[in-house]
């Protein structure tokens, strides 16, 4: 599932201000809550504080990527924000976060929150990208912004789509139609190994 699919206009905010950890847990749960993910906020947000506990999810570079597969979560979502000023999240490395991505998952059902991460980790390894998201000024470009580095990252994805079943029309002696689907199923694999010092069993 494309990063893209997985985050709305709702659940993206650009140029907060935040003075604490704790207020930009907030504002991205917030977030979540605008999104329609989440049936209970406070649930949600012990999932999040509780894996914070385990470690930081600050991952340094100015990246936090907090996350949570939580019973209060109806599904998969993500809400993104930009912090140009930059926040203590308690980083590995110690500097502050600018760009932030806090992923909802079932508590039922498969480990999406890995694969987002996965992704994440994988597209936002790129500083010059990572610095367009924080000088992106509309949701709009933020999002083809990721879109087009998620392209740019899978292009197997990009060759899938080409592959997507055609649909042909061709008529049968009677005259009808018939319509012949070329099916192509090929599986996609995600590798966690960015992020496996993220991730806690």
């Amino acid at each position: 599932m494309r990063i893209t699919e997985l985050l709305q206009d709702a659940t993206i905010d650009l140029g907060v201000k935040v003075n604490s950890k704790e207020e930009a847990i907030d504002h991205l749960v917030d977030l979540m809550v605008k999104g329609g993910n989440i049936t209970d906020r406070e649930e949600y947000k012990k999932g999040i504080l509780a894996r914070e506990a385990n470690g930081t999810t600050g991952i340094g570079g100015g990246i936090a990527i907090p996350h949570s597969k939580n019973k209060a979560v109806t599904k998969a979502g993500l809400a993104s924000m930009t912090v140009p000023d930059g926040v203590d999240y308690e980083a590995m490395d110690g500097e502050p976060s600018d760009v932030f991505f806090m992923i909802a998952a079932p508590a039922e059902g498969s480990d999406v929150h890995l694969e987002a991460l996965s992704r994440l980790s994988v597209i936002l390894m790129d500083p010059v990208f990572k610095d367009s998201l924080l000088k992106a000024t509309s949701k709009e470009e933020y999002l083809a912004l990721i879109d087009k580095k998620e392209t740019e990252k899978f292009p197997e994805e990009a060759a899938k789509e080409e592959e997507k079943p055609a649909v042909q029309e061709e008529k049968a002696d009677d005259g009808t139609i018939l319509n012949q689907l070329d099916l192509i199923v090929k599986p996609t694999a995600f590798s966690t190994e960015h992020v496996e010092y993220v991730v806690k069993a």
